[in-house]
């Protein structure tokens, strides 16, 4: 089995099994018929890719594409406005854009605002990688996307809230810092994307690849998905595939979707979940 596949496998079983239900709360968040979504969840799930195979989920198909899209709009782009993601005909954000086609101080927002340090501007991102490449044993490589003074002026609070890097032995690990994470559609998707960031900051820096860690704080599925999850870890799993990234980029700016090739993807099919709101 797929690395990947069997860590998920996991996740759901121990969710499904000593998970407990949010019924007797107040549940702000519906389905799109406006019923409450309730959750069935695990605090604290710890989980670690050794990033030997990539961690793309084959028991069911990954929108991997989509999945870039999302991490360059917010890590390249570093903006909240969605024409990016409307140019390349991604839609998983259509729920939270606003009137002005934003998602408010969300997000690339937060990554491409300015930061005043030692006295020159720049941004988080730019900050990450001067760091990583000047000062690598620092342990202040964080990137934080949760600004307290501009909760009220985004569309939705970052799920994925921060991350920090640490580099030992010449690897780069990143240490995934997650509030809350769906885990029937947002984690298969928030892991290949946080392995793609990773892989492009390791080329540009010039360290060798280490370990991915996801820390989630509530790891929780929803009760209109837990069939849809029996399901899916019922299959067997094909072998990981291979990500191409264009080695000739050295500038973490310069990297577009065209720079991505997923080899050898074998998966089984879509499975519809619908989306909580």
């Amino acid at each position: 089995m797929a690395a990947a596949d069997e860590i998920y496998r996991d996740m759901v079983i121990d969710i499904l099994e000593h998970g407990v239900w949010d019924k007797d709360q107040t549940v702000r968040t519906v389905w799109a018929d406006g019923t409450p979504a309730y959750t069935k969840s695990v605090i604290c799930k710890q989980v670690t890719y050794d990033n030997t195979e990539v961690p793309i989920l084959t028991t069911k198909r990954i929108p991997w594409k989509s999945a870039i899209h999302e991490m360059l709009w917010f890590y390249v782009k570093r903006t909240s406005d969605c024409s990016y993601l409307d140019q390349n005909k991604v839609v998983i954000w259509k729920e939270w854009t606003n009137k002005s086609n934003n998602i408010g101080k969300a997000y690339g927002y937060q990554l491409g605002k300015p930061i005043m340090v030692n006295g020159r501007i720049t941004n988080q991102v730019h900050h990450l990688i001067d760091q990583l490449i000047t000062n690598p044993a620092s342990r202040r490589h964080v990137i934080s996307l949760w600004d307290v003074d501009e909760l009220d002026q985004m569309e939705l609070y970052p799920c994925v809230w921060n991350n920090q890097w640490l580099v030992k032995e010449g690897k780069l690990h990143l240490i995934v810092s997650v509030r809350s994470n769906d885990i029937g559609l947002g984690n298969p998707f928030n892991v290949f994307q946080y392995y793609v960031l990773q892989r492009m900051v390791s080329q540009v820096t010039g360290h060798q690849l280490g370990t991915l860690t996801f820390n989630i704080n509530d790891a929780h599925v929803y009760e209109r998905h837990i069939d849809h999850l029996k399901e899916q870890i019922t299959r067997e799993s094909y072998p990981a595939p291979e990500l191409w990234i264009n080695p000739d980029i050295r500038s973490f700016d310069d990297f577009t979707i065209n720079d991505f090739k997923l080899i050898n993807y074998q998966y089984h099919p879509s499975i519809k979940m619908e989306i909580a709101i």
